[in-house]
């Protein structure tokens, strides 16, 4: 299993947007095209981690995610595993994916961990489509992407709760 809609409904919270942590991407006529994470400048009870039991909420970190471009094949960099809260998904697959044997990762810049395929190297596995309210949790430790499925410009924007300490099948169990 690589994801799992939650039963939950939420509503974004107030919050005031942090520093760009990290991203992700290509400037294309100098416009950033890809990824971001934003941190965001909370309570140590954000009031999204209330979905979490008090025992494993310290175990997550809070951003905000924006993407405006088609993301490539990857493996996160550091995490395990996410809950994904969905402000606006602008009619996106996000699809995940098997890997061929003598398949051949690279890194990007600001990857550690992490890497990203070439999609000839890989066999198409699950995917959905969110809308904005899902709640989905992911194993960002499998190969994903994000497809935009129409011409548009893409905005898309969720909360992230990432763990590296809890691997999607614990997350699955948490969350039940």
């Amino acid at each position: 299993m690589y994801f799992k809609k939650l039963d939950l409904n939420f509503t974004p919270p107030e919050f005031k947007l942090g520093e760009r942590e990290m991203e992700y991407g290509l400037n294309i006529d100098n416009e950033f095209r890809g990824i971001w994470y934003s941190g965001i400048k909370e309570d140590p009870d954000f009031e999204l981690k209330k979905f979490i039991p008090e025992k494993y909420r310290d175990q997550f970190i809070v951003q905000l995610m924006e993407i405006n471009f088609f993301i490539l094949p990857h493996i996160d960099s550091g995490g395990k595993s996410v809950i994904n809260f969905y402000i606006e998904t602008d009619k996106c697959l996000t699809q995940f994916y098997e890997i061929k044997n003598n398949a051949k990762p690279f890194q990007i810049d600001n990857q550690t961990n992490g890497c990203v395929y070439n999609r000839e190297d890989l066999d198409e596995g699950p995917s959905f489509i969110a809308r904005p309210g899902d709640v989905y949790i992911l194993d960002v430790s499998k190969v994903h992407s994000v497809i935009p499925l129409s011409e548009e410009k893409v905005k898309r924007k969720a909360f992230c709760l990432a763990t590296s300490s809890i691997d999607f099948k614990e997350l699955e169990k948490i969350m039940s």
